[in-house]
């Protein structure tokens, strides 16, 4: 019985210590995220965002901001038609498949404009 207490706490004492982790990890990331803006795509579970000034395209990653984000997207577009955004975000590499993608990480979604496009 003593033991199964000691293993309670310890499991409780572990998970809050991830739980901090977690939360600090957050709150760097969106102490690093810079605004951008660009036109963002999402089609069949694949989002990507174009930048306005360099042209640069990124796999969206599903972190962040992006379930606000998707819901936004999929009442304005359909079919993976563009759309404007503007947000705080950061850049992350990803290299699940051994090749290595730049990916963008959405942090703050503040602006989707559907009948907006990038200025040139």
């Amino acid at each position: 019985m003593r033991l199964v207490v000691v293993f309670a706490i310890s499991l409780f004492i572990f998970g809050c210590q991830s739980g901090k982790q977690a939360r600090e990890l957050m709150k760097q990331h969106r102490a690093e995220a810079v605004p951008m803006t660009g036109m963002m795509s999402y089609m069949a579970d694949a989002a990507s965002f174009v930048e306005c000034g360099t042209g640069d395209r990124y796999a969206v990653k599903f972190k962040g901001d992006w379930l606000e984000v998707e819901r936004a997207y999929v009442n304005m577009r359909q079919n993976g038609e563009p759309v404007y955004v503007e947000f705080f975000g950061r850049t992350e590499d990803d290299s699940t498949d051994g090749n290595v993608r730049a990916g963008v990480v959405i942090e703050e979604i503040t602006e989707m404009k559907p009948d907006t496009v990038c200025q040139k």
